[in-house]
């Protein structure tokens, strides 16, 4: 029997990605694989994920505290205990394990009991040295402690060139046949062909996903949405936000920009349906930012959905579609009376090109090389 250990610190909820490897795993219907999920408890707002696999489990290990840094690093030692108590009961002969918060359990293992270990990592986010340097001191001394696996790894990955190049740089390390580029892209289920749209018909932009009024061109968007047409309407689909960004959306008073709370991931291609244009507003206040390609990229691209985000998004740059719609293009946001907003919306002598980004074909190579 093959058995797997993921160990995700965050609750997996939140990250899609790893909800997409676990669908993708289930999928695969591999009698010999056993995986077992280490993760936290949502909070109550989150439907809990699972798998329709009986070869998938999900342990959660508590819920994380931070009322106080008592509260908080209580539920680090519950969980990392709990993770590796498990793991040592069952004795997997492989782990995943995702960022450096979920690393100790698999040093634990891999460094201390089992060298044997096949070991794989894998960052959501870039961390530069001086954010793990000014970050929590838990973080900067398992990221210490982890530099020790990159070597013995079977897998060491970040989701696009840009943010591995740094990251070798960052950790003096040579390019090596253990690095890998694993981006976040939506399944193949999510492609939805959309028709051109009429000419000045109703333009209906979406935004999902956390919400900042100091790290994202939020103000900015919504005052260049209400100088247009009545005809534009701006839709935030969100639960990850907090009062101030809240109350300035209620402030608006207007009914052509609506906040709604987040859906299901799994739900999210019905609601995208029904929006020509999604929107990435990220500044780039720090370099994961700027060497940026995210999720809700592809998500938007997949489902039929221009797509608009800031050109300060270096990484993203290179995704621009030109003479092909949906179209991705990059703005100014600093300068958004600049967009010629007829122009930009407009799709004659385009021709129809869907995504061919999709997550199926990203996580076949890891499949492979965890399952042999």
């Amino acid at each position: 029997m093959n058995k797997v250990a993921i160990i995700h610190f965050n609750p997996i909820e939140l990250y899609p990605p790893v909800m997409n490897l676990l669908n993708f795993i289930a999928s695969q219907q591999d009698q010999n694989l056993q995986v077992r999920v280490f993760t936290m408890h949502a909070d109550s707002s989150q439907k809990l994920f699972e798998t329709n696999s009986l070869l998938v489990k999900i342990c959660r290990l508590g819920q994380f505290r931070k009322d106080s840094a008592s509260q908080a690093y209580s539920s680090y030692f519950s969980f990392y205990a709990g993770a590796i108590a498990e793991i040592l009961s069952w004795r997997p002969g492989a782990i995943l394990y995702y960022e450096t918060l979920s690393s100790l359990p698999a040093y634990f293992y891999k460094r201390i009991l089992h060298s044997k270990c096949k070991l794989f990592i894998h960052y959501h986010e870039y961390v530069s040295p001086g954010e793990y340097e000014n970050g929590g001191i838990l973080s900067h001394w398992l990221h210490r402690q982890e530099k020790k696996l990159y070597s013995v790894a079977e897998w060491v990955s970040q989701t696009n060139a840009d943010r591995m190049r740094l990251f070798l740089q960052d950790n003096n390390l040579a390019t090596a046949d253990n690095q890998h580029i694993m981006p976040n892209y939506p399944p193949a289920s999510w492609i939805l062909k959309r028709e051109k749209k009429p000419a000045m018909s109703s333009l209906k932009i979406i935004y999902t996903g956390a919400l900042s009024m100091d790290t994202m061109y939020l103000k900015e968007f919504a005052e260049w949405v209400l100088k247009q047409p009545d005809h534009v309407t701006f839709h935030i689909y969100s639960s990850n936000t907090n009062l101030e960004t809240k109350a300035y959306l209620q402030s608006l008073d207007n009914q052509r920009i609506k906040y709604f709370e987040a859906v299901d991931y799994f739900l999210l291609p019905e609601i995208l349906a029904n929006y020509d244009v999604g929107v990435i507003l990220y500044k780039g206040h720090i370099p994961n930012y700027v060497y940026n390609a995210p999720n809700k990229l592809f998500e938007y691209f997949a489902c039929g959905l221009d797509v608009w985000f800031p050109e300060n998004m270096k990484t993203a740059l290179s995704y621009l579609t030109t003479g092909t719609f949906p179209q991705i293009k990059a703005f100014n946001f600093s300068q958004l009376d600049d967009i010629d907003f007829p122009a930009a919306v407009k799709t004659d002598g385009l021709r129809y090109q869907s995504s061919g980004f999709f997550c199926e074909d990203v996580y076949l190579n890891l499949f492979d090389r965890i399952t042999n």
